[in-house]
């Protein structure tokens, strides 16, 4: 948190980048007012806010307006935001600007440190990097690359510049299985390879019974004949990364969670479909090499309907 004083009285407020859905404050003590109007833009979306001030302490939790700022729908190419909020009191006015990174950081996680990449070179991958202001899609290339600009984020610490880092990569040449990529906590893309399981197709009814007019040869109907109106498959897919380290394990997680994830059709102008993640329990041991197991939804099949 930064903090500074004001003629709106003791502001602390959020640091030069923030996460969307962690908790994210302004509060202003020594308030005078009864309430403090907060205005949240990126430039072409506007949310304005009001809080009510008790005992000349006003504290503002803006992380949803945050989170609406965001397009759902272009989520994948565009996962920070440039932030200015304004808070008022009607006489003296307040502007801060902030990063807003679509995700979240948990006590004791690190954000864009070193690490080392699974390369999956038969396919579309890319890392991503920080640079301070925004994330960038970087093509693998060599044994590592460096960053140059890199920024560091410890939880409960402020974000800081940091010297160099060094992103290390592992080739994979694999051409079999199911590759996907999502979103982490962080708001980063992740890629694997997954070595495809069982695939099961669960049917459902739809709609009404409907009564056939049907006779038999010898012209004697039957009225107590009926059809379905309409079924509709619900498909899951068990997927598996098969003796990961403790470190890929982790990382793996992270799409246990996601509500963004993409499976990609190789020769197809399919390119990339969504699908979900199916909800279970994952369990990791001690054990230094491990199976990360867990199960997608695929869209439904939908059939013709009477």
């Amino acid at each position: 948190m930064r903090t500074t004083n004001h003629s709106l009285g003791s502001i602390s407020y959020p640091d030069e980048i923030c996460f969307a859905f962690n908790p994210t404050y302004i509060k202003v003590s020594g308030c005078s007012a009864t309430s403090l109007s907060v205005t949240i833009s990126d430039g072409n979306t506007i949310y304005p806010l009001e809080f009510m001030c008790f005992d000349q302490t006003c504290v503002a939790n803006i992380s949803r307006a945050l989170q609406l700022l965001f397009d759902t729908y272009n989520i994948i190419n565009e996962r920070t935001k440039s932030v200015s909020v304004d808070v008022s009191d009607g006489n003296n006015e307040f502007t801060f600007t902030t990063i807003a990174v679509w995700g979240y950081i948990a006590p004791g996680e690190r954000f864009n440190g070193e690490r080392t990449v699974r390369w999956f070179t038969n396919f579309p991958m890319t890392v991503t990097v920080f640079n301070g202001l925004s994330f960038s899609e970087r093509n693998p290339s060599g044994n590592s690359f460096v960053i140059d600009s890199a920024w560091d984020y410890t939880f409960d610490y402020t974000f800081q510049p940091v010297g160099s880092q060094t992103i290390m990569f592992v080739r994979d040449d694999s051409s079999e299985g199911v590759f996907l990529r999502w979103i982490d906590r962080h708001g980063r893309l992740q890629f694997w390879l997954f070595s495809e399981g069982v695939r099961k197709v669960k049917n459902d009814d739809g709609g009404n019974e409907l009564t056939m007019n049907y006779a038999d040869r010898e012209g004697n109907s039957f009225r107590n004949i009926k059809r379905q109106q309409y079924f509709f498959g619900e498909v899951s897919l068990m997927l598996c990364a098969p003796n990961v380290s403790a470190e890929d394990y982790r990382m793996l997680e992270s799409i246990l969670t996601s509500p963004v994830i993409d499976l990609y059709h190789p020769g197809s102008v399919a390119g990339w479909e969504p699908v979900r993640i199916a909800k279970s329990t994952n369990k990791r041991t001690t054990d230094i090499l491990q199976d990360f197991e867990f199960e997608i939804e695929l869209p439904n099949i939908n059939a013709q309907s009477l």
